[in-house]
């Protein structure tokens, strides 16, 4: 018979399920991270360019180059994590700065880094909080390259921002209800243990 859990203890190893997840799909996250980045960094390049060029007719196409000039250098921010996340762990920068330290003869230079033992969960620690952060600057990115977008749309006649708008909205509707509908129904046995469970 499988034991109920307490709320607290079911919260803790659903959170330590999600970072095994995660550091199991980080390769993958930084290669598609790294795509959406640098689509986003070429698209902004091109699109300000083009703004540059017009100059500042109307407050639609103000906003439209600060929109796109912010979100710049976020995405290459955001690029140069992901880079950091997939490089670090294979350069391995804390054994080759000790090592460095110790042909120097630094004296005592061991207390200033973790022990061995410690340096896989750092990692990983390291791992998990720049992807946290590259993806905080990705929402942040898409949602600047958004607005600026709509913005510059907006400049040629508002009911063209509208509709671009409208169809995002509808994007991320349809994309969501996809995600939905692909989830699998629950098993049996999963029906059977949430039938089990006492009422709180």
């Amino acid at each position: 018979m499988t034991p109920v859990l307490d709320p607290a203890e079911q919260s803790r190893r659903t959170f330590d399920a999600l970072a095994r997840l995660v550091e199991r799909i980080t390769p993958w996250l930084v290669a598609e991270g790294s795509w959406i980045f640098g689509g986003l960094i070429a698209l902004n390049l091109v699109w300000l360019a083009a703004l540059i060029t017009v100059g500042p007719v109307d407050r639609a196409v103000l906003v439209a180059a600060v929109a796109f000039a912010v979100a710049l250098p976020f995405d290459v921010a955001g690029v140069v994590l992901l880079r950091l996340t997939k490089d670090l762990p294979d350069v391995r920068l804390g054994g080759l700065a000790l090592e460095a330290f110790q042909e120097a003869h630094f004296p005592d230079i061991e207390r200033y880094f973790p022990p061995q033992h410690e340096q896989g969960s750092l990692s990983r620690r390291r791992a998990r909080l720049s992807l946290a952060y590259a993806l905080s600057i990705a929402v942040l990115c898409s949602a600047l390259t958004l607005s600026g977008l709509a913005a510059s749309l907006w400049h040629m006649a508002p009911w063209v921002g509208e509709v671009f708008l409208a169809a995002v909205a509808i994007s991320a509707l349809v994309l969501v209800a996809v995600a939905a509908h692909s989830l699998a129904p629950p098993s049996g046995a999963e029906q059977a243990l949430k039938r089990k469970e006492p009422a709180r």
